[in-house]
């Protein structure tokens, strides 16, 4: 008896380690993300959403985009912004973001993922940035990212667009980077967050036929981002 004590005493110790362990991880996490001045950055990110802008959202892979940035599309879209976003060809014909925004291919085919920076894409961005002349343009954060959410087609698109507006070779525009850490712009969405979810379920379901364990982390990594 006393040894299975001992036993049942050591399992419930080792367990609690292991939540212990768990919650300082993911408070370090979130310090780690968490802005410096959260009512600063929400302060800036009403001020994002008080009226409709022009707006141009580059990525470079279109399945990540209502993750990364499903929920700003919406608010901005609520406000009465007129949104497109651009990525690699081809345009996805069935995803839930396409009512808020027009999609635009900036290449016919996928951005080369093994380069840190493309003359071509750089080229198609420009282009399109100087057709549309954007209030603002969204890009991935390609220095300090979250980095579970870094792909390198995100980060040279985003590349891409950080040389335009430090060259001065663009139209200048509000430049936003999301997916970044210490943000100094919150765009509160829970107004869309059930629907931000519901794209979510459908994009899983489109692709295992039901929602998935990582469904479940992309909820959770949404209401942190959000």
């Amino acid at each position: 008896m006393a040894r299975g004590g001992r036993w049942g005493r050591g399992v419930v110790m080792a367990a609690g380690a292991v939540a212990a362990a768990g919650w300082l991880a993911y408070r370090a996490a979130e310090r780690a993300l968490l802005p410096r001045q959260p009512q600063l950055a929400i302060a800036r990110g009403n001020r994002l959403l008080q009226r409709g802008r022009r707006v141009l959202a580059a990525v470079g892979r279109w399945e990540d985009l209502e993750l990364l940035a499903g929920g700003t599309l919406r608010m901005l879209a609520r406000a009465g912004s007129h949104i497109t976003v651009a990525g690699p060809g081809p345009v996805p014909l069935a995803a839930p973001w396409l009512e808020l925004a027009r999609p635009q291919a900036l290449m016919p085919e996928e951005f080369p993922a093994d380069e840190g920076y493309s003359a071509r894409v750089q080229g198609a961005l420009k282009r399109l940035w100087t057709d549309l002349v954007p209030d603002v343009v969204l890009v991935f954060d390609p220095v300090f990212p979250v980095g579970l959410l870094a792909h390198p087609a995100h980060i040279l698109v985003a590349n891409a667009a950080l040389d335009l507006a430090q060259a001065g070779r663009s139209p200048q525009a509000q430049l936003l980077l999301f997916a970044t850490r210490r943000a100094n712009v919150l765009v509160d969405i829970t107004p869309v967050a059930a629907a931000k979810f519901a794209a979510l379920d459908m994009a899983a379901a489109a692709t295992s036929g039901r929602a998935s364990p990582l469904t479940r982390a992309q909820r959770a990594a949404a209401g942190v981002l959000g």
